[in-house]
């Protein structure tokens, strides 16, 4: 039987273009949405100070400069007093140790928070603005 050879190579540009296309699309619409912040509602910082436990397991977005840190302990995270972008009084922020970044007093973040047990807000996600 006669061995016959089969050339891949015309076949390979195609897929990769495709495999880029395929890439670049998707980096770009998540680009385009904001990724982990897109279509949360923002944080109602004045109801959340008379009733916290009204928005309990709920996850938003708070866009805030922090004001002071409070605590920090080593490989557990730092609770941080903000000031919410929308007004209103401080807020007190947990931010576990693995999102922690540098942080410093002064700078402002836009954060993905939930609201957990005894009206804690829990940051999940957060990046400089």
């Amino acid at each position: 039987m006669p061995q016959t050879y089969h050339s891949s190579s015309g076949k390979t540009l195609p897929i990769l273009l495709g495999v880029v296309f395929v890439v670049v699309a998707v980096a770009l619409m998540w680009g385009l949405k904001g990724g982990d912040f897109s279509g949360l509602e923002v944080l109602p910082t004045e109801s959340y100070m008379k009733k916290p436990g009204d928005f309990l397991g709920n996850t938003y977005t708070l866009k805030a400069q922090i004001d002071s840190q409070v605590k920090w302990e080593k490989g557990v995270g730092r609770i941080l007093a903000v000031r919410p972008e929308s007004g209103g009084a401080r807020l007190p922020v947990y931010v576990p140790d693995e999102v922690s970044q540098n942080l410093h007093i002064g700078q402002r973040y836009e954060m993905r928070v939930r609201i957990e047990q005894g009206g804690l807000i829990y940051v999940e996600n957060l990046r400089k603005y």
